[in-house]
């Protein structure tokens, strides 16, 4: 396995195990020491050799950015300790292959096999080769084996010396080679990198004289640069560049990349980084600097436009991106650092980083606190980006006061306080609207997101702007999104289709595939099963087309959810293994607790392996638990109370319905703690606890009303009935509130619903006793609905 694609020990462990095992994945376990434990157990039943491949992919270069160091640190440190332990198994053996030295404790000089000095005769044989690689026959002829011997001895027959030297000795031959190597390696005594930097300064003297001024530049990025930023950074034309691209791939010192990037040879940017006087550095990273900035922001709007372009280039881009922002924030400039630091977020947003993202809003936060008490566009973005993380964390609360805060903000402050003020205000709009939906308030979201639209479409009209045009596009989804959350399923296919083809038209390929989804998601609601699939289908298929697996495992998510409705469990459980695997790669941990959660439903309520499920969701709250997401750990107990409850196993139950109540607490009405409430009711019915029992069906039914006097909506047929009625009564339209409860009479009662209708009834005949909320065969819901009616009768009346 190669931990160029599995950059972390989870991920590794991940790959292993599905090859040694049918059915393996790591996220099924609490930590990596269970997840160890099966493969452990089949390494000791055969004997195995481990290949570890491409590990100086997270081993650390010669110069790196801080952030990338820590993260590099910390993945190379746990995949070590993993394959050192899977190497005592049995008779287990691994192979690494690096192009650098391993750290401890496989530093063993006893079991290193060095490529870097070839036998003799392998390297003699290699620069042959290398002579003959035109398929000339006589390329070596005529080249005495005394002088080939003379180069190989000249290098120490260092393997990586002798490939960087082909090109010279193809034009120059293998005696000036070997003389010109052996002047350079003579001045540079002392260096570690002696004879491969000597062989990069060779390669170098093979440019021509203007690209060898050209290539000084280069010293300023970290291993890679883009071809364009080049070009504007130093004002060259075409030509220039492309003199210069093509040179140094000639001489093996560069690769092409898709998009006109360029991988540098690792050794390049250091030694010409050193040889650099302080002036010329001095001046070429004020421009690289600007340069970077440009880049950064050029990338940011390509996510709308060309997401495969902005998440290759931000891959390949990233040490370059994270020495930008070091070297930003220690400016001190902090609009210019929050400027760089809303970019990064951007980008690394839907990557699979969370480790950068954590660094970006560690230099992020330093800088807003810099800023003092000014109010400008900078500020806003620092506020808006915190916001965001803390609703993708499932830190409702906070999200919800910190966007009331930011819209209050940003309208007492007015469309002209700085240039931009109209756009961020229509931001904090959606962004309100946003966590209002996610807390519950779909309904209470659909105005701010009919104004953010109204604000955006009269900002790309007045200023002809392509990005407030994109989000009135947006708004139209997000509107969508509100309406499936309202039950309103026909109004928000019609919004999605809307939004669909105001993307489709502005070219914006991420936006179309996103609302695809989301389309996907009403058919499923629906139940128009194929449609549902077909929109899944498609929207995985641009998300893969554009390089984001996190959105694909998403997509694969929601694709089983299909499988699991139209009863193919089979099918079903495929789909939500693809999602995990690529969750554990990516290291998305809540994504693998939400698949996790997924799955064990399906274990249970089709496959009938409760105790499997059981085990899923003590992980799925576990993962959640172990991130801080306290309302995700919330729902999973929640569920794996049900579960429990189902297998007898009742004292446990209790445990668990308790920690989801208790995590439930701090986020009010958007945790629907009545539900948890209404479980623990259940539970102490079964054991007979009367009492207990009665107090907690007393608070799930105060939660409900709490939640029902604050607005909250519900969406149920009951609810809806409920809702109906309240307006008739209220327009005095009695003899209609009575038809519509004859209507549905036959319904109720076969549905075991005849107390609630009875009540309904009462006072649809004139009732107002609230005692009719009291009855112990009544569901705390409907108790509630039936209090919140009589509430509203009697304030209107």
């Amino acid at each position: 396995m190669s931990v160029e694609l599995s950059q972390h020990a989870g991920a590794v462990l991940d790959v292993i195990g599905q090859q040694l095992l049918n059915g393996y994945s790591v996220a099924e376990f609490k930590d990596l020491n269970q997840a160890l434990q099966p493969i452990e157990r089949a390494l000791k039943e055969q004997a195995t050799l481990l290949v570890v491949d491409n590990m100086e992919s997270i081993l650390q270069p010669l110069y790196i950015p801080e952030a990338l160091t820590d993260e590099a640190r910390a993945a190379l440190e746990l995949v070590l300790a993993l394959c050192e332990r899977l190497n005592g198994q049995g008779e287990t053996r691994i192979v690494f292959t690096s192009r650098e030295a391993l750290p401890a404790p496989f530093d063993d000089i006893q079991h290193r096999i060095e490529l870097r000095q070839l036998d003799r005769s392998d390297a003699v044989k290699l620069v042959e080769r290398t002579l003959n690689a035109e398929g000339d026959s006589g390329g070596t002829e005529g080249t005495a084996r005394e002088e080939i011997e003379e180069l190989v001895d000249a290098v120490n027959s260092h393997a990586r010396t002798l490939t960087l030297l082909a090109p010279s000795l193809r034009d120059l031959g293998v005696a000036a080679t070997t003389n010109k190597l052996v002047e350079l390696m003579a001045s540079m005594k002392g260096s570690r990198e002696q004879s491969v930097f000597a062989s990069v300064e060779l390669s170098l003297q093979r440019l021509s004289e203007k690209n060898r001024a050209r290539i000084k530049v280069l010293g300023l990025f970290q291993g890679g640069v883009d071809l364009d930023a080049l070009k504007t950074m130093m004002e060259w034309t075409d030509e220039e560049v492309d003199s210069l691209a093509v040179e140094l791939m000639g001489t093996g010192l560069a690769t092409l990349n898709p998009y006109n990037h360029l991988s540098l040879n690792a050794a390049l940017c250091p030694y010409l980084h050193g040889q650099l006087d302080e002036a010329e550095r001095d001046a070429l990273n004020v421009r690289w600097i600007e340069a970077m900035r440009a880049y950064a922001g050029f990338l940011q709007r390509q996510k709308s436009q060309d997401a495969q372009l902005a998440a290759t280039l931000t891959l390949l881009e990233l040490p370059n991106l994270f020495a930008l922002l070091e070297q930003v924030a220690q400016a001190g400039d902090a609009e210019a650092t929050i400027d760089c630091c809303t970019d990064l977020y951007s980008l690394l947003q839907m990557l699979g980083k969370p480790r950068l993202l954590a660094r970006v809003a560690q230099v992020r936060d330093a800088a807003e606190e810099a800023l003092g008490e000014t109010w400008n566009h900078a500020r806003f973005e620092a506020q808006r980006i915190r916001i965001e993380q803390q609703l993708e964390g499932g830190q409702l609360r906070e999200a919800y006061e910190g966007a009331q805060r930011l819209l209050e903000r940003a309208r007492s402050a007015g469309e002209t306080a700085y240039s931009g003020a109209d756009y961020d205000l229509a931001m904090a709009c959606v962004l309100l609207a946003r966590v209002l939906r996610t807390g519950g308030g779909a309904e209470q979201a659909l105005p701010l997101l009919a104004e953010a639209q109204r604000r955006f479409e009269a900002i790309a009209r007045s200023r002809e702007s392509k990005a407030a045009e994109g989000m009135a596009s947006v708004c139209l989804a997000e509107c969508g999104d509100c309406l499936r959350a309202a039950g309103r399923l026909d109004e928000a296919a019609e919004a999605y289709e809307g939004g669909i083809l105001r993307s489709e038209n502005l070219k914006d390929e991420r936006q179309v595939a996103a609302v695809k989804a989301q389309l996907g998601s009403v058919r499923l609601m629906q139940k128009s099963y194929q449609e549902a699939l077909e929109a899944y289908a498609e929207a995985r298929e641009r998300f893969e087309q554009l390089g984001e697996p996190g959105s694909v495992a998403v997509v694969w998510h929601q694709t089983g959810m299909v499988y699991e409705e139209m009863e193919q469990p089979e099918a079903a459980e495929q789909a939500y293994r693809k999602s995990l695997a690529i969750k554990v790669q990516q290291g998305n941990i809540a994504g693998q607790a939400s698949t996790l959660g997924q799955l064990s439903i399906l274990y249970d309520d089709q496959l009938g392996r409760t105790e499997e499920a059981v085990a899923l969701l003590r992980q799925a709250a576990d993962k959640y638990a172990e991130i801080g997401d306290v309302a995700g750990e919330g729902r999973q107990q929640n569920n794996l109370a049900i579960r429990l409850r189902k297998l007898n196993r009742l004292d446990e139950a209790r445990q668990a319905i308790r920690r989801a109540i208790d995590c439930k607490a701090r986020f009010g009405h958007a945790s629907e703690p009545w539900k948890s409430w209404a479980i623990l009711c259940i539970i102490e019915t079964d054991e007979g606890n009367a009492s207990a029992a009665a107090e907690a069906r007393q608070k799930a039914f105060a939660c409900y009303v709490a939640y029902r006097r604050d607005g909250g909506e519900n969406h149920e047929g009951t609810g809806r009935l409920a809702h109906d009625l309240t307006q008739l009564l209220l327009g005095g339209e009695t003899a209609q509130a009575t038809t519509l409860l004859q209507d549905v009479a036959s319904q109720f009662q076969e549905a075991g619903l005849g107390v609630f209708h009875d009540a309904l009834q009462a006072i649809v005949g004139g009732s107002r006793d609230r005692t009719l909320a009291d009855h112990p065969e009544l569901e705390y819901a409907h108790a509630a609905e039936i209090t919140i009616l009589l509430e509203t009768l009697e304030k209107g009346g």
